[in-house]
């Protein structure tokens, strides 16, 4: 019995860390070179919307996916955003795609929306709505 368990058990907790890190809060991505080494994709390596870096996770669409013509239109992404000068670790940017957005609130930085709102992108090929989780220093 305890063998069956454990046959069990062991794969479910792995999947949960797994998931953990490559999803929940990235605290062994201090910044972008560790970011691509894991398999993160952060084309284009270019500053979007002031002084940082975007990078996507293993195998999801990245901003250049997004970005460049006929597009991507999964419904959301979760990007980790570096700071271009020293490319660590600014925080977190969640990209919902506009159609699908319903007044969701987001508490984000201080700089963007007020009252929670999310900031619309508009890409080739489609739109996003943009909600920053890290205290911006540009807009």
């Amino acid at each position: 019995m305890r063998i069956r368990l454990l046959i069990f058990v062991v794969p479910v907790l792995a999947t949960i860390a797994l998931t953990s890190v490559a999803y929940g809060n990235p605290t062994g991505l201090t910044d972008m070179d560790m970011a691509k080494a894991a398999g993160w994709d952060c084309t284009p390596e270019s500053p979007i919307a002031g002084d940082y870096l975007h990078c996507a996770p293993p195998g999801k669409p990245s901003v250049a996916d997004i970005a460049t013509p006929p597009g991507s239109t999964v419904p959301s992404i979760e990007l980790r955003v570096f700071n271009l000068a020293d490319e660590s670790f600014a925080g977190i940017e969640s990209l919902i795609r506009a159609d699908l957005y319903r007044d969701q609130p987001c508490h984000q930085d201080g700089t963007n929306l007020p009252d929670g709102k999310w900031s619309l992108l508009v890409l080739p090929g489609a739109d996003y709505r943009a909600c920053h989780r890290f205290e911006r220093t540009t807009t």
